[in-house]
């Protein structure tokens, strides 16, 4: 399956928290777009698409027109899938229900709000531009009855925040109901955040704090119909993020815009340049804004297969491996393996080797040691 990435790569302020590459400037979106229509006629493909994401940034500070134009011009250039999930990002700052109108009229099916927290102290400490009403009425908007899957994103361990007020967002989102999938991200301090830069600054949650928040938040959600399927992600049957399965099964995907990642889904893999000013100079020059590309040797492979498909609940089938790399996944890492299992990190069944609840918090750890 093929899947196409957009970064959108604008907001309208930092969050204290955010490594991703995006600008404040809202007057370069026009240039961007122009740019961005360059990219996809020099990458089209007649290969069937099978989801899309526009990420970002901020995908929904573009304006109805802008966000119609975009989609118009991938379905002219690119061959949908009957059944394509296509998936905006949104924030309760830009959201509005017009907007969403065009995005259902234009083929985009799937909302992802970036909520992350219903408390007004723990949002301002992140520098969101919204507060927990704001974001309430954008969850009980009653267009997103008419969009076919809305997730929503928060995260645990920011400044302040205990399992107590985390749990009341988390029960207060699910009370919508129109939300049938949900991302639990941990805080993650990058230095070259505001977070990082200041650490010293901010009071953030302990570790017994951590691990009470992730056990609460965990069984509440699977008393409420959400299958923890991926880390960090949790659904309701039929409500899986596909585009973000074939990120994890090694599939095929073509990344636009600057700081955009794409990956043949075989052996090579590369990303645009992350700078707006120099995509758009490359574009506008009729050359595409390569930052790097690569061709993965037998051992990164077999390294992002292992550090992918560990993080689902799915796992994957022993012989799959085999087929791929070949020898033998057990005899390999016979010890580790035996110690896996004996400790209930991970299972082996019906040929299919997958890590349990307690494993999968230690995803990248157990995967680095299987390398």
């Amino acid at each position: 399956m093929l899947s196409l990435y957009f970064h959108i790569p604008f907001c309208r302020k930092k969050c204290g928290y955010c490594d991703f590459y995006s600008i404040t400037n809202e007057k370069l979106t026009n240039k961007f777009i122009a740019a961005l229509k360059k990219e996809i006629v020099l990458r089209k493909t007649d290969e069937q698409v099978g989801t899309i994401f526009f990420g970002g940034g901020t995908p929904s500070i573009l304006s109805q027109n802008q966000l119609s134009e975009i989609a118009g011009f991938i379905r002219e250039n690119f061959n949908l899938s009957p059944d394509c999930e296509w998936t905006i990002e949104v924030n309760p700052e830009s959201f509005t229900e017009k907007k969403v109108e065009i995005c259902l009229k234009n083929g985009i099916n799937r909302l992802s709000i970036g909520i992350q927290s219903l408390n007004d102290g723990e949002l301002k400490i992140c520098g969101r531009i919204h507060d927990g009403k704001m974001a309430m009425q954008v969850l009980q908007s009653a267009i997103l009855q008419e969009v076919n899957s809305v997730s929503v994103d928060l995260i645990y361990g920011l400044p302040r925040q205990d399992e107590k007020s985390f749990l009341q967002t988390l029960e207060t989102v699910l009370k919508t109901r129109a939300i049938k999938h949900i991302s639990l991200y941990e805080l993650t301090i990058n230095k070259s955040t505001a977070f990082g830069k200041n650490y010293d600054d901010y009071n953030f949650p302990n570790a017994e704090i951590i691990e009470k928040t992730v056990k609460i938040s965990r069984n509440y959600l699977k008393e409420n119909g959400f299958e923890r399927y991926e880390v960090s992600n949790f659904a309701k049957e039929g409500h899986r993020c596909r585009h973000n399965e074939n990120y994890w099964n090694c599939g095929k995907y073509l990344g636009f815009g600057p700081a955009a990642h794409s990956f043949d889904g075989e052996n090579k893999r590369g990303a645009n340049i992350a700078d707006v000013e120099k995509y758009c100079e490359k574009l506008n020059k009729g050359e595409l804004a390569n930052d790097f590309s690569e061709t993965l040797s037998l051992e990164q492979k077999k390294t992002e297969f292992l550090m992918l498909r560990l993080r689902t609940s799915g796992g994957f089938a022993l012989s799959e491996f085999s087929a791929k790399f070949g020898g033998d996944f057990l005899s390999e890492n016979e010890k580790y393996v035996d110690n896996l299992i004996e400790n209930f990190y991970m299972v082996i069944e019906n040929g299919v080797c997958k890590l349990t609840d307690k494993g999968l918090d230690i995803a990248d750890g157990i995967a680095a040691r299987l390398l």
